[in-house]
């Protein structure tokens, strides 16, 4: 009798295979999960940080200001790239002269200028510690005033300068003389800030700031008290404006009577009152910055006397249109002017120069001898001069 084995089948788990094979339904769903999550840390990331864009934006625009003014007016000005222009056609520089117009050296205060301005530039957008001052102004351009931040106000200086270059060189006087009208504006507005800052600081030129102020919390106002420290700031971020100020009050004056001349109609009489008018009046305005407010603006006195000093040299040997067309006591006349304008705010510049250095230096010379102790800046008030008798 033969017996037959069973046959066992068998049959594969339905639940073995749906737990060892993915499902391709969830798989999607996990994926969707995880772009989904990506996407919205990208957002968040993006929402977290509209601050270090808006930042990051003025600071690309600010660099490129500064690279296309400075090859623009150092081009037009020094180079003379145009030769149909004002500037690089001899003739046409005959034409507008007047009894206040500067030797050509003069225009290579440009080059100071944007190596400063360069200074400013790399400041505000590389250096760790100077890119956080106030002076700068990354604070109050994300706080709900962002007109008091200063890094602001550079574009409109850049335009506002080329726009006053180009119209002079292409002969368009009066149009210069209205941009440098406007860049004087931006420029006052931007020393103003500075001076309202400075203050809320507690700086002064006999002083050094209060570090217990409310300012950029990467920022300590205490570096201020040491001397190199404050020169490095002030050469950075005060000086490139006050020097463009004073070189643009300068053109402000030279574009005033370049208008003037083109009314061919009123006498020379009229022109050398201008002249000397307007020299008295840029000594007037330097003299009040150094001497008369309290902070002292060195800048502007010392592109002042640079102007100065250049009309009275080229007085000396004036160009033939202006030896022509004035006679020898009106150009001696605003020779005589310019001349003292210069001696009297140079010497106004080099007394609050070296008072502001003795201030800050060798009376603080007196705590460190005496001991030690509080080292903070002695003013001139502090120093008494009574004997003690024994």
């Amino acid at each position: 009798m033969e017996m037959s084995m069973p046959q066992m089948v068998l049959q594969p788990s339905r639940n073995s295979n749906n737990a060892s094979l993915p499902d391709p339904s969830s798989s999607s769903l996990n994926n969707n999960n995880t772009i989904s999550s990506n996407n919205n840390n990208g957002n968040t990331d993006q929402q977290a940080n509209p601050e270090t864009a808006k930042i990051q934006n003025v600071k690309f625009i600010n660099a490129t200001s500064f690279v296309l003014t400075s090859i623009m007016v150092i081009g037009v000005v020094l180079l003379r790239v145009r030769e149909e222009g004002v500037f690089g056609d001899d003739f046409l520089w005959m034409k507008y002269q007047t009894l206040v117009t500067p030797p050509n050296y003069v225009d290579y205060l440009w080059i100071p200028l944007y190596l400063l301005q360069g200074l400013f530039i790399y400041a505000s957008t590389h250096h760790k510690t100077l890119q956080h001052s106030p002076l700068v102004g990354y604070s109050q351009l994300l706080s709900s005033s962002p007109k008091e931040s200063i890094a602001v106000h550079y574009p409109a200086i850049c335009t506002s300068t080329i726009l006053m270059i180009y119209s002079h060189d292409y002969g368009h006087i009066f149009l210069a003389f209205l941009c440098s009208l406007l860049c004087i504006a931006v420029l006052a507005n931007v020393l103003r800030l500075q001076t309202n800052i400075l203050q809320e600081m507690g700086w002064s030129d006999d002083n050094a700031p209060n570090d217990s102020v409310n300012v950029d919390e990467s920022f300590n106002t205490a570096s201020y008290t040491d001397f190199k420290t404050s020169a490095l700031y002030y050469t950075t971020l005060i000086l490139p404006f006050e020097l463009l100020a004073g070189h643009v009050l300068g053109l402000g004056g030279i574009y005033f009577n370049m208008v003037l001349h083109s009314f061919e109609s009123l006498p020379s009489g009229m022109y050398l009152f201008v002249a000397v008018s307007t020299l008295v009046g840029l000594t007037c305005g330097g003299v009040w910055l150094l001497w008369k407010t309290e902070r002292k603006y060195y800048g502007v006195g010392g592109a002042l006397v640079w102007y100065l000093l250049g009309v009275s040299i080229e007085l000396h040997t004036p160009s033939q249109p202006i030896y022509n067309e004035f006679s020898d006591r009106a150009i001696l006349t605003t020779q005589v002017v310019a001349l003292l304008s210069t001696l009297m705010l140079l010497t106004m510049l080099g007394v609050r120069v070296m008072n502001t250095f003795i201030n800050k230096n060798l009376f603080n010379c007196v705590d460190t001898l005496g001991g030690g102790g509080d080292r903070s800046v002695v003013s001139e008030e502090d120093v008494g001069t009574d004997y003690v008798h024994a």
